[in-house]
């Protein structure tokens, strides 16, 4: 098992090193850090991971055997880029969203995107939105891409973006890696083989200076973003159904506040639809007020939670006694049993028909959210698409270069009334509603859709 790993280590070294030696050679790229410091920055994030890393237990691989084939990767980083590039790739081999390396933004100005916006779909790759621009043509939109450098597309996100991409689930490495796609250095045009609605296949390519050529009246063929900076956001759809946006719960962005004031409009809905499709997590105890908005009764139970035990005795007595065999494994773990969260007596709870949206991009606390509610009798309805799968209390280490952090998941929740961990999956939907390049080129929002039609036969 170690020979193959070692084997698949070697030709992923060789895949990174090839892809970030030509880009070396190109780009003007800082060369700062030190030898001895990248190093001593591997093997913080190599301690820090085998100590504190909660999902130990579904690592399926040797970690010392990973440092190791790294410090070689490390020490022959050519510039600052290749070397937080191999961080990242050492992070995702732990396939976890919440243990990742960030750079701060630090090669920012030296990254460009191309016109044209991607999104995944049954694992094939399309273009749901075009800048129109003398270089950009209309029947681009819809296409299929089907080769990225004249490399099939689903094997050039597989060698050159996903190695990369910290993830927990397939739906988030997906989207995260397409999402990837889209930035790049700006002297590498972005060079694709698409087939258009036609059924015509042609080879395109684009300049990286979308940012560069941005203007407020640029005009788009296709889907048309929410361009909004509000975080909480209300409105009544037919018959007279409540609609609250909730994009995010970042303790620093007044989310209560921003709650409580709709709640004269949501109180006087005949059903309410909350969508979280867009909201990446922030603070559960922002979850924690619209779930008492949710709740009946006193009170409501926060998941439970395990993380990592570490202790020297029972890790050196795991050479002999096999009770002792977590510890010597750096499995062990300590649970801890829900909490009880009381609900205020001013909170009016809401008592018309409510359906939740969820997708790929509901992360982390908005997890946290679904997660206590999953198992309660008669909650809301979710309706979408399954979420990505990563939450926890990541451990912050900072003081990279450029003051960039390593993250690690120190905690993996349970859900409150099973205690089944919340591991390597996302939030599943009751009523699943599949994302079709049709609905987005044409702005309709089918999951939206149903949900509107399920509670209006709700209602009747």
């Amino acid at each position: 098992m170690k020979y193959i790993f070692k084997i698949l280590i070697g030709s992923f070294l060789i895949v990174l090193f090839s892809y970030n030696q030509v880009s070396a050679q190109r780009i003007p790229v800082p060369d700062t850090v030190s030898q001895n410091e990248k190093l001593y920055h591997l093997g913080r994030m190599w301690s820090e991971i085998k100590y504190n890393f909660v999902n130990m237990d579904q690592v399926n691989f040797d970690i010392d055997s990973l440092y190791r084939a790294y410090i070689p990767k490390i020490k022959n980083t050519k510039n600052d880029y290749e070397f937080y590039q191999a961080l990242k790739a050492f992070a995702a081999f732990f396939n976890d969203g919440h243990t990742t390396v960030w750079n701060n933004a630090a090669f920012y100005e030296m990254r460009d995107y191309f016109k044209m916006n991607l999104t995944d779909i049954n694992k094939k790759v399309y273009a749901f939105c075009v800048r129109k621009s003398p270089e950009t043509d209309s029947t681009w939109l819809g296409a299929e891409v089907i080769k990225i450098s004249g490399i099939p597309t689903e094997k050039f996100l597989r060698d050159s973006i996903f190695p990369y991409v910290s993830a927990s689930t397939e739906q988030s490495l997906w989207m995260q890696g397409v999402q990837n796609i889209h930035q790049d250095f700006e002297w590498k045009p972005f060079k694709a083989t698409i087939v258009k609605t036609s059924g015509d296949t042609v080879s395109i390519k684009l300049k990286r200076n979308g940012e560069a050529t941005r203007k407020p009246d640029d005009e788009y063929w296709g889907y048309k973003f929410d361009t909004s900076h509000e975080h909480v956001g209300f409105k009544y759809l037919r018959d007279s159904i409540g609609y609250l946006e909730v994009k995010s719960f970042h303790p620093k962005r007044d989310i209560i506040k921003k709650i409580k004031e709709q709640l004269p409009g949501i109180y006087e809905a005949n059903a309410l639809i909350i969508d979280l499709r867009k909201n990446g997590g922030g603070s559960t105890r922002n979850a924690w007020y619209l779930q008492s908005l949710l709740t009946e009764g006193d009170y409501f139970l926060n998941y439970g939670w395990q993380t990592r035990i570490n202790d020297g005795v029972k890790r050196a007595n795991a050479n002999r006694k096999s009770k002792y065999e977590d510890y010597g494994k750096n499995q062990a773990l300590r649970y801890s049993s829900p909490d009880t969260i009381s609900v205020a007596d001013s909170i009016r709870t809401i008592e018309v028909p409510v359906a939740i949206l969820t997708g790929e991009h509901t992360y982390s606390a908005a997890e946290d959210f679904l997660v206590n509610l999953y198992e309660v009798p008669d909650r809301p309805v979710l309706i979408g698409r399954e979420t990505g799968g990563s939450t926890g209390s990541p451990l912050v280490v900072p003081g990279l270069p450029y003051d960039g952090i390593i993250r690690i998941c120190t905690r993996r929740i349970c859900f409150p009334y099973s205690g089944k961990p919340f591991v390597n999956q996302g939030i599943k939907p009751d009523i699943k509603v599949e994302k079709s390049i049709e609905d987005l080129i044409n702005n309709r929002d089918a999951v939206l859709d149903t949900a509107v039609q399920y509670l209006l036969e709700k209602e009747l």
